[in-house]
């Protein structure tokens, strides 16, 4: 994580983290706020199915995550967010000893969002982009009192 960023949300990051499936899966936090996540997956026997390459679950679990966690930075402190329906185009084989995605909020709304999310497997200094994916998510903002 480099919460030293400019408006980097810490509460989104450890709320998404705090989460078990989320600290199984060992994701971690490079970017968070203003509608854009980045996060970071190493490669690891138990994430693979072959060796060197992610299997297609963590890949869309990391997109899932990343892209809610762009649309939770939009929201006040406290709103949390659910998804309702993503979608993942694999686009080629995730080979590298890591996978970096990145969102974007396309469409803030008061009830969904909706983000795009890049997926990148990484060797080396390379970043070949292996899946994208829309994730749209039900908006939940604490009511005021």
């Amino acid at each position: 994580m480099n919460p030293s960023r400019s408006g980097f949300r810490q509460d989104v990051a450890d709320r998404v983290l705090g989460l078990p499936v989320a600290a199984a899966l060992g994701l971690t936090f490079d970017e968070l706020a203003e509608g854009r996540a980045t996060a970071r997956l190493a490669w690891r026997a138990e994430l693979s199915h072959v060796p060197g390459a992610f299997q297609a679950n963590p890949i869309a679990a990391l997109a899932d995550f990343v892209g809610v966690s762009a649309g939770v930075s939009l929201l006040p402190f406290g709103g949390m967010a659910a998804t309702v329906d993503y979608t993942v185009k694999f686009l080629c084989e995730a080979r590298g000893q890591q996978l970096v995605a990145r969102a974007r909020v396309l469409r803030p709304g008061a009830t969904l969002t909706v983000a795009a999310v890049d997926t990148f497997a990484v060797a080396g200094e390379a970043e070949t982009l292996c899946a994208t994916s829309l994730v749209t998510m039900r908006n939940v903002v604490p009511r005021p009192g």
